[in-house]
């Protein structure tokens, strides 16, 4: 895992428990708990523990002291598998586990950061378009490019939709059942239309629709890098103008 970001997680560790308030040894069994589940490490040395508890800001322990408490406490015990090292005791990790393990099982939090379109100018302004913004940059940052791909081609459907509700002319977009119409149906009309006065970016509406359609549909077909790089410059562009017209900005 990236060094800045465990940093910037223990940091909210430390806060969340309130290890300042905490004595030297229940910090210690916290802090090699936190790198546990970051790491996936679960033998300790006291070099590797006197690192964890400085890292977070506090001060080296006497590392003799510390170790004969941490195993006279049963917290850990000399590992049986690693020479030099200690192990948490069973019973400790189980307890860990059940009380602050779920802390590690977030299924909603999507770690993105601006890899293909701007999250600090463009998010923040509806949820579900924000959670689609940062899933498209995960996807890009990942290598998952057919994602990023189908991503991207309906966040741009739903800008379009939006722009088309906020001039009041979406009746134009829409099947006599209020439904809308396809994607393909939706750019042409778009790309025409006199209320909605596109700029010169719709020529490239086409593509930002077939490559999210390509990897959606095509069975042998896998997406690269340079597949969404070539299309990325005018795709930040549309999205700008889409945002504009939807009274988004």
């Amino acid at each position: 895992m990236n060094e800045e970001k465990i940093e910037m997680r223990v940091f909210d560790f430390v806060n969340t428990h309130d290890l300042k308030s905490k004595n030297e040894v229940e910090r210690a069994k916290m802090l090699c708990y936190f790198h546990y589940k970051e790491c996936g490490e679960i033998n300790f040395t006291m070099a590797q523990i006197t690192e964890l508890m400085t890292s977070a800001g506090f001060s080296a322990p006497n590392t003799s002291r510390l170790k004969e408490t941490l195993i006279k406490g049963k917290i850990l015990l000399s590992s049986k598998t690693k020479k030099g090292t200690l192990d948490f005791i069973p019973f400790v990790l189980q307890e860990l586990e059940s009380t602050i393990g779920k802390e590690w099982q977030d299924t909603s939090t999507i770690i993105s950061d601006s890899e293909l379109i701007d999250e600090t100018k463009f998010c923040g302004k509806r949820n579900y378009l924000t959670m689609l913004i940062k899933q498209i940059n995960s996807s890009y940052k990942n290598n998952c490019y057919d994602a990023c791909a189908v991503l991207m081609r309906r966040l741009f459907e739903i800008l379009l939709i939006l722009s088309y509700q906020k001039i009041g002319i979406d009746n134009e977009i829409k099947s006599p059942d209020d439904n809308y119409f396809m994607l393909e149906k939706i750019v042409n009309n778009a790309k025409n239309n006199p209320t909605l006065k596109l700029s010169r970016i719709k020529k490239e509406f086409d593509s930002f629709r077939e490559i999210g359609n390509i990897s959606a549909h095509n069975i042998t077909y896998i997406a690269t890098q340079k597949d969404i790089n070539d299309i990325k410059f005018n795709y930040r562009a549309m999205v700008e103008e889409l945002y504009n017209k939807a009274g988004l900005l």
